[in-house]
């Protein structure tokens, strides 16, 4: 190994020449190599690159050249071997080293501090490591000389009897105390002369059970004494500032608290600025199990479910007093590069925003480093690659700058200095040649970086004098805005004049918060400006009064509103087309987030891509109701997105049905594995996959709309028949838990009346009764309900023999004339009960979607022993293969197809309006212009003409084949 090898691969930036600085320490040098006679350290001092190294840092600081002083010894290890060895093994030692005595534990853990310091600035300065490996490297010492401090007063108290450690050797395991790290330290991210933000929590049920009497008082007062040993400063220096005011309440809470107290303040008044810190907590010592579980438990107050644009408001309020402190522009001397304009905590900022908002929903942004965070906001395309790029290099850059300042006096400083001659000092340090570059540079980072962070999250100004006065105080209305209002196409302009004033008193639950009427006052003219656009305003805006009297609070949507302006152009057309999807925001308002996530206009995913992210999703939940809820959540969004890609004419009805199919399809699948999972657990002798779903009806034939039920029949394997009463329990179980009212609503209403004897049979029989049921017993209705059937869960074999039976059932050969005798009788007992003389009742009306689909069923029931290749669950599929084997003409063929998917689309828009039929003479424009345009067809009326030539096509075809 050469000597001093590590010289050869460093950068060290020339001095400006030879100062009394440089001469004063290079004089201490030789003095100590020639009293110690170290004959490495005199040939260090003789080496080129070494005294490069060394004249740049006796010009520059002060601090490390007395580190040096102090340390020759490791000067020269450090030229010999490099920074990482030399780190880890001085990191081991202080993490494991015992100590007899807190005086020696103090002078140690100082000590190796500065040899910590020394190793860490020679890296940095001589381009060893990256900036991420400094900050880590200095966070990691932070951590050890923690543990080190808490391993000592904790064997310390076991010793003296005031706790007992269930394990001594390693005295921080299940102590039930335990300290995280906060800020920069907690992000790994601490800079060269920082202070260490802690907050110490304990487990009260485990320090009773450790013996401890009073918890509450004895560790406060551990916790102070850790403060002080890492802090004081003795003849040997400090180890690290200790910060403890980040707990919660610091004003009137003790230093030390428990879990429980900690948890019940972060549920009950945490503020959005703990939010935001807490995104970087890190269990750095003590019991690190307790402190996850702390963490797990808290997280929910951290992240949560629905987008939080409300936080936005909190963490900006922050940077504005910092910004009023700091003054209004950039002014390179005298400039503080973490707080000032475009500083570091500006970067932070825009980072923890963009955490709280979406990290509830993206649990990859669950992330604590700035640079890492910044990279993943890129890859969920929540900003673009270059912002994430730019902010980056900014980061580091001022990163550096502030070690460089820090490394001057070891102070926590981040004030650039204000005179020239050290700003020039400081550029020559920072590496540059000269200041007017390092000052070019500097300025192009802080202003980038002010105009990202001013101009994000902020929502438009409002309408403006082009658009008229938008007066709504007083008691009267303002007669220049109700002149406004009539310009901009409302018919009632008075009304809607007087309907706001209400808003502004407080009249709805929403706007009863001076914080929600100051952000409904600011968005109301672009609400109006939006819902004006829509085909019939006057409803509209009824319909958005309705949406908001139903709220239980406003803040939260309306900042929203604020933050994210276009959205009002989508709820202007929910609540001018869909009233039953504005009925449904009503009670679930965080619909609108899925809105602003990046896919959310994309292609719909398929079956499995929804599985997997459901599955994702359910890995977080913390219990079966966390599930069910997640699982109910889940639905909602993706049935939004449906809906309102069907409003914007993004998808065809057609496409939205098997969507939604799919998505019922994964919410089954996920629920069932679950349910069955929880029960087997109970009921050993049951096995996973002896119980298979068939899906019936419209979930069957992958035609689900808005609303649907789910029809379903359970089976079981026949071998299993002794616990057919369990897997009857086990299916009761499977429906409670679809069609309980949970605080996320109803997952699905199931229907299970088509199993084997209808409402009176069990819920679940076995595989070989259904079959024998058919055998023996069952209506020509229920063969008809059985060409829709499709399996969906259980073992291979179990689906495999039912899907079976199924095909074996529906090619049996049967008599025309029984067959015709049956399906007419049918019908004719659907019209006394159902019948309709609204042509717009598609279901019922003569010629409609049950005629469609009972001349599919019939076809099948017919043909299929000879063509059983027409057996589908879909009407259209099988018209299509009545086609192929000549069964029905091209004509014939073309007439059934066509109407299948007109009527089914037709009632898949009506659905979304909130009903299975129209009344057509009270339908309000917007809701017909949506109609329209969702069949893709520009007016109503041509609608209505279609739907008369289909009804009439279908009705001749139906009286050619259901005939005698």
């Amino acid at each position: 190994m050469a000597k001093f090898q590590i010289l050869e691969s460093i950068k060290i930036p020339q001095t400006t020449g030879i100062t009394e600085d440089i001469e004063r320490w290079m004089s201490r040098m030789e003095a100590i190599a020639r009293e110690s006679q170290d004959t490495a350290l005199k040939s260090l001092l003789a080496e080129p690159k070494a005294l490069s190294l060394l004249h740049f840092i006796f010009q520059h600081s002060p601090f490390l050249s007395k580190l040096i002083s102090l340390h020759p010894a490791l000067l020269v290890n450090w030229c010999n071997t490099g920074t990482d060895a030399l780190f880890q093994q001085l990191l081991n030692q202080t993490k494991t080293q015992r100590f007899n005595n807190v005086a020696q534990l103090m002078q140690q853990l100082r000590i190796a501090k500065r040899e910590a310091s020394l190793l860490i600035a020679l890296a940095d300065i001589s381009g060893l490591w990256p900036l991420e490996m400094v900050t880590a490297a200095m966070s990691d010492f932070a951590e050890g000389s923690t543990q080190a401090a808490m391993n000592f007063l904790l064997l310390q108290a076991h010793a003296k009897k005031e706790i007992v450690l269930p394990f001594p050797e390693s005295p921080e395991r299940e102590s039930g105390f335990f300290v995280l790290a906060m800020g920069k330290m907690g992000a790994r991210e601490l800079n060269y002369s920082s202070d260490i933000d802690l907050i110490v929590l304990f487990d009260k049920e485990k320090a009773t059970a450790a013996g401890v009497e009073n918890p509450q008082q004895y560790f406060p007062k551990l916790t102070r004494e850790l403060s002080r040993i890492l802090q004081e400063r003795t003849g040997d220096g400090y180890v690290f500032r200790v910060d403890l005011r980040l707990r919660p309440d610091p004003a009137s809470t003790p230093v030390a608290l428990s879990t429980a107290g900690a948890i019940t303040y972060y549920e009950t008044v945490g503020q959005n600025w703990e939010r935001a810190a807490l995104i970087k907590a890190r269990p750095v010592a003590g019991d690190t199990a307790s402190a996850f579980q702390f963490l797990k438990q808290i997280s929910p107050f951290i992240w949560r479910k629905h987008l939080d644009f409300a936080a936005i408001a909190d963490i900006q309020s922050i940077k504005r007093q910092m910004d009023a402190r700091s003054g209004n522009g950039i002014d390179i001397a005298g400039h503080n590069i973490k707080v000032g304009l475009g500083g570091i905590r500006e970067i932070e900022f825009f980072v923890q925003i963009h955490q709280l908002i979406w990290g509830g929903r993206k649990v990859d942004l669950r992330l604590s480093g700035t640079c890492r965070a910044l990279e993943t906001l890129a890859e969920c395309e929540l900003i673009t690659t270059e912002l994430a790029k730019k902010l980056t290099e900014s980061y580091r850059f001022y990163r550096t700058v502030e070690h460089r300042l820090q490394m001057v006096d070891d102070q926590q400083t981040h004030t650039l200095p204000k005179d020239e001659p050290s700003l020039v000092k400081l550029a020559h340090f920072s590496g540059f040649a000269d200041f007017p570059t390092f000052q070019r540079e500097l300025s192009e980072h802080l202003k980038f970086v002010h105009h990202n962070f001013s101009t994000s999250f902020c929502g438009q100004g409002s309408l403006g004098n082009e658009d008229g006065t938008l007066s709504f105080t007083g008691v009267e209305n303002n007669p220049e805005t109700v002149e406004t209002i009539r310009k901009m196409g409302f018919t009632n302009p008075d009304t809607i004049s007087e309907v706001i004033q209400s808003w502004h008193r407080g009249a709805r639950r929403a706007t009863r918060t001076k914080r929600a009427r100051e952000l409904i006052t600011e968005l109301t003219p672009a609400l109006l400006k939006a819902l004006a656009a829509t085909t019939h305003p006057d409803q509209a805006f009824h319909n958005f009064d309705v949406f908001l009297s139903k709220l239980p609070a406003g803040i939260q949507i309306f900042s929203l509103f604020q933050a994210n302006p276009h959205l009002l152009h989508h709820i202007a057309i929910i609540m001018g087309s869909a009233p039953a999807m504005a009925e449904s925001l009503s009670k679930n308002v965080n619909l609108l987030d899925t809105i602003l996530t990046a896919d959310f206009f994309s292609e719909f995913p398929d079956k499995q891509e929804l599985f997997t992210e459901l599955s994702n999703i359910l890995l977080l939940t913390r219990d079966f109701e966390d599930e069910m809820d997640a699982v109910r959540r889940f639905k909602s969004e993706k049935q939004f997105q449906a809906g309102v890609q069907l409003l914007h004419h993004k998808v065809r009805a057609e496409e939205a049905r098997h969507y939604l199919s799919d998505v019922a399809e994964v919410c089954i699948e996920a629920l069932m594995h679950r349910v069955e999972m929880d029960f087997i657990s109970r009921t050993p002798d049951l096995h996973k996959g002896e119980l298979t779903i068939v899906l019936m009806g419209r979930l069957g034939a992958r035609d689900l709309t808005f609303g649907s039920d789910i029809d379903m029949i359970f089976l079981f394997d026949e071998s299993q028949h002794e616990l057919s009463l369990e897997y009857n329990k086990l299916s009761k179980r499977f429906i409670t838990s679809l069609t309980a009212l949970t605080s996320q609503g109803r997952l699905y209403d199931a229907d299970t009346r088509l199993r084997p004897s209808g409402k009176d049979g069990a819920i679940a029989v076995s595989a070989v009764a259904f079959d024998n049921y058919f055998n023996t017993s069952a209506w020509t209705f229920e063969f008809m309900a059985l060409t829709r059937a499709r399996v969906i869960t259980g073992k291979e074999s179990l689906q495999a023999q039912v899907r079976q039976i199924i095909t074996t059932q529906l090619t049996r050969k049967r008599d025309k004339g029984k067959l015709v005798t049956d399906i007419l009788d049918l019908r004719a007992r659907v019209d006394k009960e159902f019948g309709t003389t609204n042509t717009w009742n598609l279901k019922y009306t003569r010629g409609g979607l049950m005629d469609i689909d009972f001349l599919s069923q019939y076809f099948i029931l017919l043909h299929a022993h000879e063509y059983p290749d027409i057996i589908h669950p879909s009407a259209g599929d099988v018209f299509r293969a009545m086609q192929k084997h000549k069964l029905l003409s091209g004509t014939e063929a073309k007439m059934l197809i066509d109407a299948h998917t007109f009527l089914n689309s037709l009632f898949t828009m009506l659905r979304l309006c909130g009903g299975s039929a129209l009344d057509e003479q009270s339908t309000v424009p917007g809701v017909k212009a949506m109609i329209a345009g969702g069949m893709q067809m520009p007016h109503f009326g041509e609608v209505r003409e279609l739907l008369r030539r289909t009804l009439a096509e279908s009705i001749q075809l139906w009286n050619h084949y259901i005939r005698l």
